[in-house]
């Protein structure tokens, strides 16, 4: 790869990284559409679904108020910090800036969106039952595990794309 190349791909990532950042933070854009908001309601529904069928398993209650679940006196609120939005942006911004074909930028965008939300789906799913039956566990878990497994599951994600279906410039 180029310097001139490396300069871009760095620069486009820094740039993107920069705008993701100012769309999901910047307060006069979040009273139009707040992006991670809309992700956190979209992760409490689904999480809530799968809850709920875990719940009649186990024969525990769950209940869901906005992005609030809980049972019995438990609860959590999946608030936007918790909707994969910045792992989200992370990947898109990466996988944005690879030189790569329009089409397999369009590909890994999907497949980013979809896999990182259902990570997210599962770890705020894994996190709610460590709350509601290992409690005293759940904030070292939530803030240094879950976090950091999203995180990770972005940047292998994005190494596996650019492996399998980018298609990056000769050396």
């Amino acid at each position: 790869m180029s310097t001139w190349l490396a300069v871009r791909v760095i620069g486009t990532f820094v740039f993107l990284i920069m705008a993701f950042f100012f769309v999901l933070t910047y307060e006069p854009i979040l009273k139009v559409v707040d992006i991670g908001a809309g992700l956190a309601q979209f992760s409490a529904w689904m999480s809530y679904g799968v809850l709920t069928v875990i719940g009649a398993l186990g024969g525990f209650p769950v209940h869901k108020i906005g992005t609030i679940m809980g049972s019995g006196a438990f609860e959590v609120d999946v608030a936007p910090a918790c909707s994969g939005a910045v792992p989200t942006s992370i990947y898109l911004a990466a996988v944005l800036a690879f030189p790569t074909s329009w089409r397999s930028r369009g590909f890994g965008t999907v497949l980013g969106i979809v896999a990182i939300q259902l990570v997210n789906i599962v770890r705020v799913c894994g996190l709610f039952l460590i709350g509601l039956f290992f409690h005293e566990i759940f904030h070292d878990t939530h803030v240094y595990v879950a976090q950091a497994l999203v995180v990770c599951v972005a940047v292998a994600l994005w190494l596996f794309w650019a492996s399998r279906y980018a298609d990056a410039p000769a050396h």
